[in-house]
């Protein structure tokens, strides 16, 4: 990316906190109906995981298939980014313009919580039509999907808030990167990297848990309701708040923006 494509840090802060205040006071079925759509776009680029994944770990390689697999992924982000989609995950920076005193914490968790709804909704939306329309018909990707979801059930709770951690260091400061760039090219080029990665080194990402953890019950996985939040959903979400919406905002607010004031 070139120097006159980007903002400098402190212009791409004062980016972040102007999507903050806008995203803050919308409407709330605004908020909501943005989330499913968010929900659904992840679970597409799920989708085009399960796809390309189905039988290469067995028959190629393993560490090839999650490369393809996670290089892939990122076009659910990029649908959210450029044609309009919410994502519990990246509205976690909408917290650097309530340090900033731009929102109130009513107006941050009320954002927090619909898009957190909505994303839940686009999900399982999307699970129900991707049965219906065939896609896991086949036994290999069958397979893949049940496979991946009874992994996802069973993490521990430290272990998948950990997790979740790490997920959002990547998804948040991927989402910050595109706030850098002034073109499309650059803004995909600069979610793609992060979202690979953290996809790739298998990092949980709330959001697209919902999607294939929806779709594991459908077609029958083994775990309960409770085991699909108390094991990933809740402690998932906790790890990526921390992450996004907590500690990097806190620091890009103390380094960027409190010292330009």
């Amino acid at each position: 990316m070139c120097k006159e494509n980007m903002y400098d840090n402190y212009e791409t802060a004062g980016n972040v906190v102007k999507m903050g205040v806008k995203k803050a006071n919308s409407k709330s079925i605004n908020i909501f109906l943005f989330g499913i759509l968010g929900g659904f776009f992840i679970a597409l680029g799920y989708m085009g995981y399960m796809t390309i994944t189905q039988t290469m770990r067995t028959r190629v390689d393993t560490g090839l298939a999650s490369f393809l697999g996670a290089s892939v992924f990122p076009v659910g982000i990029m649908l959210c980014i450029v044609v309009g989609g919410s994502l519990f995950t990246s509205n976690n920076l909408l917290t650097l313009a309530l340090f900033d005193k731009k929102i109130s914490l009513k107006n941050l968790f009320r954002n927090w919580t619909l898009v957190w709804l909505g994303n839940f909704v686009g999900s399982i939306i999307a699970a129900a039509l991707a049965i219906t329309a065939g896609l896991y018909k086949s036994e290999a990707i069958h397979s893949v999907a049940l496979h991946m979801a009874e992994h996802k059930a069973v993490l521990g709770f430290s272990q998948a808030v950990a997790s979740g951690f790490f997920c959002n260091v990547l998804v948040a400061l991927g989402v910050w990167m595109t706030m850098s760039a002034k073109d499309l090219v650059s803004k995909v080029i600069g979610v793609w990297f992060p979202v690979m990665l953290f996809v790739l080194c298998g990092f949980q990402h709330v959001v697209a848990n919902m999607y294939v953890l929806s779709l594991g019950k459908m077609l029958g996985a083994n775990y309960t309701l409770g085991e699909m939040f108390m094991n990933n959903i809740i402690p998932v979400t906790i790890g990526n708040a921390l992450s996004g919406g907590l500690i990097f905002p806190a620091i890009y607010y103390f380094l960027l923006l409190k010292k330009e004031k």
